[in-house]
């Protein structure tokens, strides 16, 4: 149900005698000037991709449909557009918004959810783990992030949203993506000293999210942050106890509700006390206004009602003691440390909270963590570390475990003579690399792939060793970006995986003139002849052009038979086709 099905004073309304109101009613902001701003729309907003060799491009049209970049995120790597999300003012805009977004010139994101990977600050990690991946703006935003080396593991349980991963890692060529599919709760380890920083963007209410989901003033009820907590701090907690030392985590949600927040950054202090809370540095983001966390809180009941805590937990479905606010626990646990949930308190105000009237966003909560390098000196993540000693002279050791082979679409190391060919044909540079394969597809990653998680032994928690030479206990269904794919004996690329490659091409590409793209787009017949070389006149496969578009040396697939045709698809054709000023596909076929 959308927001134009709603009177504008009707809306106002079902907001004013909604539990969420009443929620925000106890959070000691302006009620008022929240209501205000949380019925209305959310603009459209996105980040542009960096790496891209026609981003000067990209943000010129943005600018032309009346963009203009996030003041507060850094290198005019976010916009925010004068419409909101799929209301284009007219049809040129409509389309280029779906085509510099399906080419992966760009990613459609809410402000508010580029905070974490902003806020997490990646400098020289190498093995970053998204836990709660899906849809993936959050993961692909790591992976432009990161250092040439660096790679980030994109996890999801669920076939239908890992497919979402998937399909962006290709959209966005990015070969330093990992697509894991498990519970986030339990997900496998990597081998030691483990990850160097994480993102725990967990499933909650979306309590915060009333600007693009209308049904949230109806639906919401205090139960479903209290029914979420356990998952929330499950999963908090699984990535503490898989972080590096002086590693960081981001726990993040898209909630106003602190049971859903500080709740649950607290209790994973408690359960985790080698964790603490790190202070965001304000530098990051200049300009973007953020609340401190809430050292005290009420709990409501779903009629809107405070309810009083004393020295018994009340009766309310679902309520926890850990719900409640560290100053009030000690009321009822009485033989809490009331020194150490005073601690917790004060560290809580270093978590910050963005509400929508102050920076023209949605809502969102946000904490930075740490895991603290004196609390671990034997200097590996607490999921390595045994709770129990051996025995001295007891002889034990660790048993190498198997792993079962998997199937024709497990990703493999690829063969050392398809990696041959394909380096030879393409006269790539492959430093840095390693070889991936899965089915006929041939992948690259980042060399630290294969040395940080895939060749070393991993433990399990009983001591033993996985195999090395495996994802296990991981369980990776994606590595890296597929550039290239065997038909029928010959190994071609497509237009999706150009950007992974282009700054490792040699001299394999084919200079053509701008009039003869245009030729192309328009489906002229044009012999091989007339525009390969003497020496390429006999050849058929795969072929790369170059033809200088605006501004930058634009990279074109294309085949060579006895005629030249372009591998290229609508989207990117559409991409072209405006560069040089000609009509749409579409309006082609319409014309």
């Amino acid at each position: 149900m959308g927001y134009d099905l709603w009177d504008e004073a009707e809306l106002m309304s079902l907001a004013e005698d909604s539990l969420l109101a009443k929620l925000v009613g106890t959070l000691n902001i302006d009620r008022d000037a929240w209501l205000k701003s949380a019925v209305s729309i959310l603009p459209e907003t996105l980040r542009v991709t960096r790496g891209r060799s026609d981003i000067d491009w990209t943000k010129q049209e943005l600018l032309d449909m009346g963009g203009k970049p996030i003041a507060w995120m850094p290198d005019e790597s976010a916009w925010q557009m004068p419409f909101s999300r799929g209301k284009p003012p007219n049809e040129y805009a409509k389309r280029m918004m779906t085509v510099l977004h399906d080419s992966g010139r760009i990613t459609r994101q809410e402000a508010a959810s580029m905070l974490p990977v902003e806020i997490l600050n990646i400098t020289d990690e190498t093995v970053v783990l998204d836990m709660c991946a899906a849809p993936g703006s959050k993961t692909t935003q790591i992976a432009e992030q990161l250092p040439p080396h660096g790679f980030v593991i994109a996890n999801e349980p669920v076939s239908s949203r890992a497919n979402m991963l998937i399909s962006n890692r290709a959209r966005l060529a990015l070969h330093n993506v990992l697509i894991n599919q498990q519970d986030g709760r339990h997900i496998g380890r990597i081998p030691e000293p483990g990850y160097d920083a994480i993102i725990a963007d967990v499933p909650c209410s979306g309590s915060a999210t009333t600007r693009k989901n209308v049904r949230v003033w109806e639906k919401w009820r205090p139960l479903d942050g209290r029914s979420l907590f356990s998952l929330q701090v499950t999963i908090a907690e699984r990535g503490a106890r898989g972080l590096r030392p002086g590693g960081k985590l981001v726990y993040s949600t898209c909630s106003i509700d602190p049971v859903e927040n500080e709740a649950v950054v607290a209790e994973l202090l408690r359960r985790c006390p080698w964790m603490e809370l790190v202070e965001i540095d304000s530098e990051i983001l200049p300009g973007l206004v953020m609340h401190n966390g809430l050292t005290t809180w009420e709990i409501i009941d779903d009629e809107g009602f405070t309810i009083e805590i004393s020295e018994n937990l009340p009766k309310l479905p679902g309520l926890k003691i850990a719900h409640l606010p560290p100053r009030k626990r000690v009321l009822i646990e009485t033989d809490t440390a009331t020194n150490e949930e005073e601690i917790i308190a004060q560290q809580l105000k270093m978590s910050k909270r963005l509400y929508h009237m102050d920076n023209d966003t949605g809502g969102f909560y946000v904490a930075l963590l740490r895991h603290r390098e004196d609390a671990t000196p034997e200097g590996k993540a607490r999921v390595y570390i045994p709770k129990r000693q051996l025995v001295k002279d007891s002889g034990w050791e660790p048993r190498v475990l198997d792993v079962k082979a998997g199937g024709r679409h497990a990703v493999t190391p690829a063969n050392s003579d398809d990696i041959a060919h394909v380096t030879a044909q393409y006269q790539l540079d492959t430093k840095g690399l390693f070889w991936w394969q899965r089915g006929r597809r041939l992948n690259i990653t980042p060399q630290a792939v294969f040395d940080r998680i895939y060749h070393p032994m991993c433990p399990n928690k009983e001591g033993n060793l996985w195999q090395h030479d495996t994802f296990h206990p991981l369980r990776i269904i994606h590595a890296g970006m597929p550039c290239f794919v065997n038909n029928k004996g010959s190994w071609r690329t497509r237009q999706e995986a150009v950007p992974a490659i282009e700054n490792r091409l040699g001299d394999v590409v084919v200079d053509i003139e701008r009039d003869t793209v245009i030729a192309l787009l328009n489906d002229e017949a044009i012999l091989k002849e007339e525009l390969l070389s003497e020496a390429m006149k006999d050849y058929s496969g795969p072929l790369i052009f170059g033809s200088e578009i605006k501004g930058h040396r634009a990279l074109i697939s294309a085949w060579s038979g006895t005629w030249i045709s372009l591998m290229v698809g609508h989207t990117e054709k559409d991409i072209l086709r405006a560069k040089l000023g000609l009509p749409f596909e579409h309006e082609l076929r319409e014309g």
